[in-house]
């Protein structure tokens, strides 16, 4: 069993696994829609995490890891507890990176817009304004945003996850912003 990760799954992978490959999965877009209470926000402050949203054009980049033998009914046990915060599985193509490897089901989680956790879209200076003020038992959401666009960055050069990286833009900007009051 293949599970994708887009997100946290990419850079705190605290589960076992077998085998890894950079790859991506079609048909959909990253954003940091899903609200986060239990990871990089609390309850009636929440944090924002990525989720996915079909998205015809759309190709998002991550990491396919392949669960030890034996051990995939623990591992997703343990993911699925990981996941918790309104996600539910779904199965689709991945396409590794390497053009020797043929293409590959793997298993993926997904904040549904169904979900109680889901923010849904809001005007990126407001996300990244509730990205920068939010922190939660796994840290602050800044840390989050940060470590995804670094890892991507570095695992896939060439993509322009747009999203991703004008939020990690304007969150850095405002980090500026606010050292600067500070410092007045």
């Amino acid at each position: 069993m293949w599970v994708f990760g887009y997100g946290s799954l990419i850079w705190k992978v605290d589960f076992p696994y077998e085998e890894k490959m950079v790859g991506r999965i079609l048909g959909y877009s990253r954003r940091f829609w899903q609200g986060s209470t239990d990871h990089r926000g609390v309850p009636g402050k929440p944090g924002r995490v990525v989720t996915l949203v079909e998205d015809p054009e759309g190709c998002v980049w991550g990491v396919a890891y392949r669960l030890p033998a034996g051990q995939e009914c623990e591992v997703k046990a343990y993911l699925d507890f990981r996941e918790k915060g309104g996600y539910r599985t779904n199965t689709v193509t991945f396409y590794p990176k390497n053009p020797s490897a043929k293409p590959f089901d793997v298993l993926l989680y997904i904040g549904t817009c169904d979900n109680p956790n889901y923010l849904g879209p809001a005007p990126l200076e407001e996300i990244a304004e509730q990205i920068l003020n939010s922190v939660g038992p796994s840290g602050r959401n800044t840390e989050y945003l940060f470590e995804l666009a670094n890892s991507i960055r570095n695992l896939v050069p060439e993509d322009a996850d747009e999203h991703l990286f004008s939020l990690e833009k304007l969150v850095k900007e405002l980090l500026e912003k606010h050292q600067n009051l500070h410092c007045l």
